[in-house]
């Protein structure tokens, strides 16, 4: 696979330096854009040719997986007689709901099953999804109602991107990042500061923001001429960035000042709340300045940069990938520039964290800074501002397209015609009709939907060990919340 938006990658890859992981963690990709990002997880391999991260990918619509290079068809999920969402999220909250679907328990028992084989290994699961698609979007609720179940053995993490323009994808997203951040809220709660979190973190990246990044780099003059997919560059840069946060800490060492793998796992399942990363590469010859403007870039700039609210952050942390003898990075003016920067967005000292500054035999420098424990971002409003604009937009289009014509000459006209060759002499069926008119509801109901009488008898399956619903009091807490029972 290419790994042309990392050259970090193509080094470690190429020199056999990528032995291990700091946290194992498998993924599993829903939708079309969560199978995407999977599927580069999928590729990534240890110097000895083993996958670094075990993969699922699950879809409604079969056809969506068929281009995946990574993940086999054995660990592709499709669900018999299902044929996509078509941007209705309720689709896969219904067939998982036992209340609503009888056959629910028995997919449910499908995916713990297939989740048990997978990831019978791993310390933690990230979840991918593309919010404003029908599975994707419908795949955030699903999980945040598995976790309320004590579904997981493990912590996860949701990693999220945001719809552009599209004002049904754009509605998805905004209802469910309400119902994650309802559900942070009641996580914050039940647990304690320093828990490790069922919901882990959320990762956030914002697909207008990278459009728009990817069409000023086709503008450039080098890149003018090639064909550029912003959504496969941008998707292999997110991706890349957050498996060299993994593995840098588990495969680069410092004589100054370590980042272990701990601290990274930590900063992880820690937090509870939106977690983003920063990356900016810095080359020689380094100065402060340099490295003070590169630094605030990728914090403000980067291909997750959301409008976060850095100044909520309650963790941070980070690295310096630098070069083995660039004696600038262990300097004290540089240490104290790059405590600087943070500070300027949250004061380190109102916030748990270390930084580190791993060594390797390359010539220029990488810096990674991370921000954890942040409420949501104002990316947030601005999506619900922009689908009101929208809106809007369509009723005055709808409005001024509307032609006021006076049609009382044709009323006349009607009126004063009596012809109807299929008037019958008699009124032998149907009396004097039926009156009221015509009534369709397209509505969904609960009470529309029977089940047998052996489906309504309770009935206790066995699951396996790990995976599906387990007893504890927090969770018991979680599960009796009902998000948005009013709405």
């Amino acid at each position: 696979m290419s790994l042309m938006n990392s050259k970090e990658l193509e080094f470690m890859t190429s020199n056999g330096l990528i032995q291990d992981v700091s946290l194992r963690f498998g993924v599993i990709g829903a939708g079309q854009k969560g199978n995407k990002d999977a599927d580069i997880f999928a590729g990534y391999r240890f110097a000895d040719g083993t996958q670094c991260y075990p993969t699922l990918a699950i879809n409604f619509a079969q056809a969506d997986m068929i281009h995946l290079k990574n993940i086999p068809e054995k660990d592709r999920i499709h669900f018999d007689g299902m044929k996509g969402a078509a941007r209705t999220p309720s689709l896969v909250v219904e067939l998982f709901d036992p209340t609503l679907n009888p056959k629910a328990n028995e997919l449910r028992s499908q995916l713990a099953a297939a989740m048990e084989k997978k990831f019978a290994n791993v310390e933690h699961l990230i979840i991918s999804l593309g919010a404003g698609g029908g599975v994707g979007t419908g795949w955030g609720s699903l999980t945040l109602n598995l976790i309320k179940e004590g579904f997981f053995p493990v912590p996860i993490t949701l990693l999220i991107s945001l719809p552009i323009d599209d004002p049904d994808e754009i509605a998805n997203a905004l209802l469910l990042l309400k119902e994650i951040q309802d559900f942070l809220k009641i996580q914050e709660d039940l647990f304690e500061y320093s828990d490790t979190k069922p919901l882990a973190s959320v990762i956030l990246t914002d697909n207008k923001k990278i459009y728009h990044d990817f069409e000023l780099k086709k503008g450039s003059r080098t890149l003018q001429h090639t064909n550029l997919s912003w959504k496969d560059e941008g998707n292999n840069a997110v991706i890349s960035t957050i498996h060299e946060a993994n593995l840098i800490p588990a495969n680069f060492g410092s004589d100054n000042v370590t980042y272990d793998p701990s601290d990274f796992i930590k900063l992880m399942q820690l937090s509870g709340k939106l977690l983003t990363i920063a990356k900016a590469r810095l080359e020689p010859d380094f100065t402060i300045e340099k490295l003070e403007t590169k630094m605030r870039s990728s914090i403000e700039k980067g291909y997750f940069a959301c409008g976060h609210q850095y100044q909520t952050a309650t963790m941070y942390g980070g690295f310096i990938l630098r070069p083995s003898n660039a004696d600038f990075f262990k300097d004290v003016i540089t240490e104290r520039t790059i405590k600087k920067v943070i500070s300027d967005y949250n004061p380190i000292t109102q916030m748990r964290g270390k930084f580190g500054d791993p060594i390797w035999n390359e010539n220029y420098a990488v810096i990674y800074t991370f921000f954890a424990g942040m409420g949501m971002p104002s990316r947030f409003a601005e999506l619900a501002t922009e689908l009101q604009q929208i809106k809007e937009k369509q009723e005055q289009v709808q409005q001024e397209s509307e032609l006021d014509v006076d049609v009382s000459a044709a009323i006349k006209n009607v009126k004063q015609s009596t012809f109807n060759p299929y008037q019958p002499k008699t009124n032998k069926f149907g009396g004097g009709g039926f009156g009221g008119g015509f009534q369709s509801v397209f509505s969904r109901s609960q009470s529309a939907v029977t089940k047998d009488d052996e489906n309504q008898k309770e009935k206790k399956e066995e699951q396996p060990n790990r995976f599906g619903q387990r007893p504890g009091n927090r969770f018991d807490a979680l599960r009796k919340i009902r998000l948005h029972e009013n709405q």
